[in-house]
C-alpha cells in the first residue's frame, strides 16, 4: 500500500476526492480524486479544472455527480465555489459565497451547509455552521 496524502474527503460512488499538498498540483493544497476497482484504488489525479495557485480544498461532490463544490481562499479568506459537470468535465468554478464562508455540503433539495469563519487580527477564533435554504 502506498500512501498518497489525502486530507478532507468526499466520497462519491466509487470516487474518492480529497484535498492536499501533494507533488504535481497546481500549487497550495489542491483536489484529487481517486477510483476504485474492487479492493483496489487509482492512482490520485489532480482535478485541474478547479485547482489554481491558490488553496483549494473541502470537496463535496452533489448526489448526481454533476456538480463539485469546494472551499478556495479567495481574497485572504476561504469562499465557496462550484464547478459543474458537462460532457465529463468539470467547468470553471465560479464564486458562490465568499468572505469567510467554507466547507460546503449540500442535501438533494439544493440547501447549502457551510462553516462561516470569524478572524480577529488574522487569527480564526471561531468557527459556526450555517445552512443557506434554496428558494
Amino acid at each position: 500500500m502506498k500512501e498518497i496524502q489525502i486530507g478532507e474527503v468526499h466520497l462519491h460512488d466509487d470516487d474518492l476526492y480529497f484535498h492536499s499538498r501533494r507533488a504535481g498540483g497546481s500549487g497550495g493544497m489542491d483536489i484529487w480524486m481517486t477510483s476504485r476497482n474492487g479492493s483496489m484504488w487509482s492512482d490520485p489525479v489532480n482535478i485541474s479544472a478547479v485547482n489554481s495557485a491558490d488553496d483549494e480544498g473541502f470537496p463535496f461532490v452533489s448526489s448526481d455527480g454533476n456538480e463539485l463544490w469546494f472551499t478556495r481562499t479567495f481574497q485572504g479568506t476561504p469562499a465557496i465555489f462550484r464547478s459543474i459537470r458537462a460532457d465529463g468535465d468539470w467547468g470553471r468554478p465560479e464564486l458562490i459565497l465568499s468572505q469567510f464562508a467554507g466547507e460546503p455540503t449540500l442535501d438533494d433539495e439544493g440547501n447549502i451547509y457551510f462553516v462561516h469563519h470569524y478572524f480577529e487580527d488574522g487569527v480564526m477564533i471561531e468557527a459556526d455552521i450555517y445552512v443557506a435554504l434554496k428558494k
